[in-house]
């Protein structure tokens, strides 16, 4: 946690848990002058722990109600070009090289499984990749979070 202190994890934490508030509300809340919270923002970005702005968006209610996760098995010396190739499918919303089962872990939304049967075949079709094995999330119990761990740092500091 080199160069952070708690002043960056409690600004952290109010980022996450209200990004919208922006920096003069959090520096009211933090008893900060709003210069120091700026530059403390800007900290964080620049170190590379707030790496977006943007929400987090559910896509069922827009139509994309199956969520599935892809081993994909890849042919070694293509691996790059065929992640770009897999990057035209616009289902594919998250793609991670991974150690173990299969070379990359993409996760990929379709609006039924229908669908998804399609999405899967363009997958296999895609130049480089040699197998898949796909797992369907039946329901996310638990939505992607940080806090946990950034109250964690806090104990720590």
């Amino acid at each position: 946690m080199d160069g952070f202190d708690k002043l960056d994890l409690d600004l952290l934490r109010l980022i996450v848990e209200e990004p919208r508030a922006g920096v003069r509300e959090y520096s009211r809340r933090l008893n900060i002058a709003r210069n120091t919270a700026q530059a403390r923002i800007t900290k964080l970005e620049k170190a590379g722990v707030i790496v977006t702005w943007r929400p987090q968006i559910n896509l069922a209610p827009l139509g994309y109600a199956v969520m599935a996760f892809v081993h994909v098995h890849i042919a070694q010396s293509q691996v790059n070009e065929t992640l770009e190739r897999l990057t035209a499918i616009p289902e594919l919303i998250e793609a991670n090289t991974v150690s173990g089962e299969g070379d990359l872990l993409c996760r990929f939304v379709a609006r039924d499984n229908s669908h998804f049967e399609d999405v899967l075949q363009a997958v296999m079709k895609t130049e480089g990749v040699l197998r898949t094995r796909s797992e369907i999330v039946l329901s996310r119990r638990i939505w992607p979070r940080t806090i946990p761990i950034v109250e964690k740092l806090r104990a720590e500091n």
